[in-house]
């Protein structure tokens, strides 16, 4: 099974983009531009197919671009059956919860319910929501209601309580819970192998959520140790739940970052002036050099596919944020820092 995708994943990195590839991008003036240089010179003129590059504006390029990863994601897991296939298709949720909390955010933070149906690519392709119901949601609450019977729901409940203080902090935690939460679920159906392969390789993801979530709940959500803790994932590499239960109970930011500055991810919390905005850019990159290392050893497990997936997906987030930049005029040097690949 993993040779024959092993192999189709081989041919595909091959066409993963280039640095120059990159430089070339955000020297470019526009985020049509960008899109016609994507179509002529990349992989990802197939996601381009029968669109007019110069047309596009930056909401179509991005969503092009995530209905392509579904393609290419729908195609490898097209190689696999039963538990397995169960499993692949966990990763689809974490791109529905993008959708999710983008709607959100529209309608608790911006109270724009217009262009809620363009943010919509993933959610309700893959299993059931009732669409007309989400679309009409003008609060968090209304889109926990419309995601009653869905797998979200359990974990969103106990939110609905009349309160807006927070909300929106809150949802997004509860559906990154769900997911974690789901994944394990399957993840104990594969072989012990291919278990060994995943925390491997996300466990390391998971210990970095968790350092950021608590800090972010203490710093800028005031919220409780019982209730931060409530909200952390299992099975990370490093901490136990006896350790994360230790860093929710820390008094502040400053004693939290003491206890992780000896740890790999001190980097995180170095204390320095762009900590709370790069914080997600240094975990992903941190998160990219181990897929790259993963995707090298070519084992015949599941870390070359999953290793594979997210790549393709940082590669994606890094177009967009090259497009954000050209948008909005960043010169050279300051757009690179925005980017997880380095450059």
């Amino acid at each position: 099974m993993y040779r024959v995708v092993n192999t189709k994943i081989a041919s595909m990195s091959s066409r993963l983009l280039r640095d120059e590839d990159y430089k070339k991008m955000i020297a470019l003036k526009s985020p049509s531009v960008i899109a016609l240089y994507l179509k002529e010179n990349t992989a990802y003129g197939d996601f381009f197919k029968d669109q007019d590059p110069n047309l596009m504006h930056r909401n179509e390029i991005e969503r092009l671009l995530k209905e392509g990863l579904i393609n290419l994601m729908d195609k490898l897991i097209h190689y696999f059956n039963g538990d397995y296939r169960n499993f692949f298709k966990c990763f689809y949720l974490k791109y529905e919860i993008y959708d999710l909390k983008r709607i959100a955010r529209l309608v608790h933070i911006d109270k724009n319910f217009e262009h809620l149906r363009e943010n919509l690519v993933f959610a309700g392709k893959y299993r059931y929501i009732d669409m007309d119901m989400l679309l009409k949601a003008q609060s968090i609450e209304e889109i926990i209601e419309s995601l009653e019977g869905t797998v979200y729901h359990p974990f969103l409940k106990n939110l609905v309580n009349g309160s807006t203080t927070e909300t929106l902090y809150r949802f997004e935690m509860a559906l990154d819970k769900a997911y974690f939460s789901i994944l394990e679920e399957n993840v104990k159906k594969i072989s012990e192998e291919d278990q060994r392969a995943f925390y491997d390789l996300y466990g390391s993801y998971i210990d970095m959520l968790n350092i950021q979530w608590i800090y972010r709940g203490k710093k800028y959500y005031k919220l409780t140790p019982e209730e931060i803790f409530n909200y952390s994932i299992n099975r990370g590499n490093r901490f136990n739940y006896k350790k994360i239960k230790t860093f929710c109970y820390a008094k502040d930011t400053n004693e939290l970052s003491k206890m992780i500055e000896n740890t790999p991810y001190g980097f995180m919390l170095k204390g320095d002036s762009l900590q709370d905005i790069f914080m997600e850019r240094r975990m992903n990159r941190f998160m990219y050099f181990r897929l790259k290392s993963a995707k090298k050893r070519f084992k015949m497990d599941i870390s070359i596919l999953l290793s594979f997936m997210e790549l393709i997906e940082f590669e994606i987030r890094d177009i967009i944020s090259i497009v954000e930049n050209v948008r909005y005029g960043m010169e050279y040097e300051e757009a690179k820092k925005y980017l997880i690949k380095a450059i």
